[in-house]
């Protein structure tokens, strides 16, 4: 029997169009005519698992509530960064009759910090398309780019998170040989893991042979065997095409009476800024 109350089930309130056009999935993404994917309004639940400490930075919840939002997103697992902020801010506007954001800035002029209020479907409609990056080396290597899957920051995270953890206990071992092996222990998980970021993020290396390499596994073990100033350029690269898409830079006047001065300030979009910072 069919559901009396179906039709009055939470529905598709947004369509917007990922950054990344969907572009590096390799599961179906179920896309209108505009090639824009709908997003619904937050349920309970995954309120409920915003409000668990911690929730959103071990990636488990996070992931939950992206199935929840965007039903039509076969594996969400997949989701690049640049498309998490876009999603996040359309379930937003939709749990938010105002459709605004708050945040505060710090007025260059006076160093007054007050509280704004930005309109998110302004930011919407700003969203840049997100392309591959293509960059030369020295030795004739050609490194193609794109962002960073969320899996992979979130996972990696952890480790970084452990290894901290692990770090903290040099402050209480006296024993130096035990301390020398603590100390490894953390440069491992700390090199691995920023490693593992950086080769999520290179679609594939072409060689001067014009031979292509896109298996991670070979990826990495090229990255490991690299110079740190390779290495140092391959992050810049990365935080540039993961930053692709939002504005992270708006527009604000300085609502301080004596000042009254326009001026620019970033704002820093996470999980925890778009849904405890109610508007």
């Amino acid at each position: 029997m069919t559901d009396p109350l179906l039709d009055f089930y939470r529905h598709k309130e947004m369509y917007i169009k990922l950054p990344t056009e969907g572009k590096w999935y390799t599961s179906n993404i179920k896309m209108s005519d505009q090639n824009e994917i709908g997003v619904m309004p937050l349920s309970f639940k995954d309120e409920m698992l915003l409000s668990i400490p911690d929730s959103v930075y071990n990636g488990e919840s996070l992931f939950e509530i992206l199935k929840s939002i965007v039903p039509d997103m076969e594996n969400p697992y997949e989701i690049m960064l640049p498309d998490v902020d876009v999603i996040l801010l359309a379930s937003r506007i939709n749990n938010n009759e105002e459709g605004t954001l708050r945040t505060e800035a710090k007025c260059p002029h006076c160093e007054s910090t007050e509280e704004y209020e930005i309109k998110i479907i302004n930011i919407l409609n700003q969203i840049k398309p997100v392309n591959s990056i293509e960059i030369e080396l020295s030795n004739g290597l050609t490194i193609v780019f794109k962002p960073n899957s969320l899996k992979s920051i979130t996972s990696n995270q952890i480790r970084i998170t452990e290894n901290a953890q692990l770090l903290q206990q040099l402050e209480n071992e006296t024993d130096q040989l035990k301390q020398h092996e603590i100390f490894q222990q953390s440069l491992e998980r700390s090199t691995a893991a920023s490693m593992m970021i950086l080769a999520d993020s290179i679609e594939k290396i072409i060689t001067p042979s014009t031979e292509v390499i896109d298996n991670i596994t070979s990826i990495l073990a090229w990255l490991s065997n690299s110079d740190s100033i390779t290495i140092k350029k391959l992050q810049e690269i990365n935080q540039q095409i993961n930053a692709n898409g939002i504005d992270k830079e708006f527009k604000f006047e300085c609502s301080n009476e004596e000042c009254g001065k326009k001026f620019k300030s970033a704002v820093e979009f996470n999980p925890t800024f778009f849904f405890t910072n109610d508007s």
